[in-house]
């Protein structure tokens, strides 16, 4: 299964080692072909859990990542008021670099 912590964990950890996917500021953000090094190295781990996973599968994935940290970024948020809230979603501090290197996201409102 593909949301069990242990590979979701070691996912956003290669995720992360590849800038050229997640931060737009950098050089090698616009270049296709690093980033399509980067989808395949990304795939080749997708597959040891499900080899029938494809590109689209991988990008799926990151996506759906993407979204639920923005959703639990928008709780915190919210309830800024409150000294501590803990997110129910264990993976949302491992994927903070995320919002670091993307312009769309935001650490604040």
């Amino acid at each position: 299964m593909d949301n069990k912590p242990q590979f979701v964990s070691t996912f956003i950890e290669l995720y992360r080692t590849f800038p050229c996917l997640w931060k737009v500021k950098d050089d090698s953000y616009h270049n296709k072909r690093l980033k399509d090094d980067a989808y395949n190295k990304l795939l080749a781990y997708y597959q040891i859990t499900i080899p029938s996973a494809t590109i689209d599968t991988v990008k799926r994935k990151i996506n759906n990542l993407k979204s639920t940290f923005r959703k639990e970024l928008k709780k915190v948020s919210k309830y800024e008021f409150i000294l501590f809230y803990d997110s129910f979603w264990i993976i949302t501090s491992q994927i903070g670099f995320v919002a670091v290197g993307c312009t769309s996201l935001s650490l604040h409102r």
